[in-house]
C-alpha cells in the first residue's frame, strides 16, 4: 500500500492529479485496507487454532474473505517468511518416512488438515488409498524419538464414509502425497497453515483448498463447486470443469484457465487472469486493489460488461459493442457496454481494480 500512495503523490508532483483527487484515492485505498482487516475468515479462525478439532470448524460464509490475522503479509512479507521457516526457528530435524495404506476402501469424502508441510492429491486406478508421508520432526532427541513423535501426533484413518489426515503439531513439517481411487467424491477439503496444495484430475462435488502461506495449484479439476483461498501465494487452475469457482488471495496471482459457469475471484495485491474456454459461463466477478485484470471469454456469447478502475486503463477487444456508459476522468474510469446481443447465450462481467489496468477480450479455443 505504501508504494501505491507514493505513486499517487508522484502524480500530484507531475501535475496529473490535484491534491483533492489524490486525497480521494488515498482515502479509498485506506478504506480497502481497513475492510480487509475487519473481516474474520475461516482461514484466520481455523488454521491458526491448534487446539480446535477438525470436525468442530465453524460454518464457512458463502463468500469468505481473508481477514485481519492474515493481512500482515502485505507490509511484512520478509518477517512472515522467517516465522514459517521451521529450520530457522527450531534448528536440527530428523527425517521420518511413513506410508499409510488402506485396502479395498469405501468412502466418499476426503479431509486433510496439516499445520506445516504440503499436500499433493493424485487419483489412481487402485481401490486402495495410500498416503506417503515425508516428515521433518524438530525438537526430537533421536531418530526413534522423532518417529514416535510423528506417529503420536498424526491421525490417519477412515471413519464412516470419510478418510482424513490430521496433524496440528507445528514443530513437524509433513509432506503428504495422497493416492486415492479414481472416482467422484462428495467432498474434498484441505487446510494448511503453511505450505502448498496441489492436485490433478480430481472429480468431486464440493472442493475446498485453503492455506495461509502457499500456492494452490490444480490441473483438470472437475467440481460442482470449488473454493480456493490463500493469504500469501498464487492460485492456479488449469483445464478445470467447474460449476462455480470462488478464489481469494491477499498477495498473489489468480490464474484460471478452463470451463466454469460462475467465477468470483478477489486479490488485494496480485494480478487476475481468467480464460473461459466454453460458452456455458454465465457470470464473472473480479476485484483487486493493486493488480491488473485480463479476462478472455468465448466469442459466441452476448455480453453485458462493467469495468472500473481509478488509475488503470480500461480496454476491450469485443465486436458489435454498444457503449452504455463511459467515463475517463483522471481518478475514475468506467465502462458499461453490451456486445454480441444477437447470440442466445449471455454472460455478465464485472471487474474492478483501484490502480490496475483491466482488459476484456476473446479467448483462443
Amino acid at each position: 500500500m505504501k508504494q501505491e500512495k507514493e505513486r499517487i503523490l508522484k502524480l500530484v508532483e507531475e501535475g496529473k492529479l490535484t491534491a483533492q483527487e489524490a486525497l480521494t484515492l488515498i482515502e479509498k485505498l485506506d478504506s480497502d485496507y481497513k475492510e480487509k482487516e475487519e473481516k474474520i475468515t475461516a482461514l484466520s479462525v481455523h488454521v491458526h487454532d491448534e487446539e480446535e478439532p477438525f470436525s468442530a470448524a465453524k460454518k464457512e460464509s458463502s463468500k469468505p474473505s481473508l481477514g485481519a490475522k492474515l493481512f500482515d503479509w502485505i507490509d511484512s512479507a520478509v518477517k512472515k517468511v522467517k516465522e514459517v521457516d521451521l529450520d530457522l526457528n527450531f534448528g536440527h530435524a530428523y527425517d521420518v518416512q511413513h506410508i499409510f495404506q488402506f485396502k479395498d476402501t469405501d468412502f466418499s469424502s476426503v479431509e486433510l488438515q496439516i499445520a506445516n508441510g504440503s499436500v499433493n492429491i493424485v487419483p489412481w486406478e487402485d481401490e486402495d488409498i495410500r498416503a506417503e508421508c515425508q516428515a521433518k520432526v524438530y525438537r526430537a532427541d533421536s531418530q526413534d524419538a522423532a518417529r514416535h513423535a510423528f506417529l503420536q501426533h498424526i491421525e490417519c484413518e477412515i471413519k464412516g464414509n470419510k478418510f482424513f489426515i490430521r496433524t496440528e503439531k507445528k514443530t513437524m513439517k509433513t509432506n503428504v502425497t495422497l493416492y486415492i481411487p479414481q472416482k467422484e467424491y462428495d467432498k474434498i477439503r484441505v487446510k494448511l497453515f503453511n505450505g502448498p496444495v496441489r492436485g490433478e484430475h480430481l472429480h468431486v462435488k464440493e472442493f475446498s483448498a485453503k492455506t495461509t502461506n502457499g500456492v494452490l495449484s490444480f490441473s483438470h479439476l472437475t467440481a460442482e463447486k470449488a473454493i480456493a483461498e490463500t493469504a500469501n501465494g498464487q492460485i492456479k487452475l488449469a483445464g478445470h470443469r467447474c460449476g462455480t469457482i470462488e478464489a481469494e488471495t491477499i498477495n498473489g496471482l489468480i490464474d484460471l484457465r478452463g470451463r466454469s459457469e460462475s467465477i468470483d475471484v478477489q486479490s488485494f495485491n496480485g494480478n487476475i487472469a481468467i480464460n473461459v474456454t466454453e460458452s456455458d459461463c454465465r457470470s464473472i466477478y473480479t476485484k483487486t486493489t493493486t493488480g491488473n485484470v485480463e479476462l478472455a471469454i468465448p466469442d459466441d456469447l452476448a455480453v453485458k460488461a462493467e469495468l472500473k478502475s481509478n488509475l488503470g486503463s480500461l480496454s476491450h477487444e469485443l465486436m458489435d459493442v454498444e457503449m452504455l456508459k463511459e467515463k475517463n476522468d483522471t481518478i475514475q474510469k468506467e465502462m458499461m457496454f453490451t456486445s454480441n446481443q444477437a447470440h442466445d447465450q449471455n454472460i455478465t462481467v464485472f471487474s474492478e481494480s483501484l490502480t490496475g489496468a483491466i482488459k476484456l477480450k476473446y479467448s483462443q479455443r
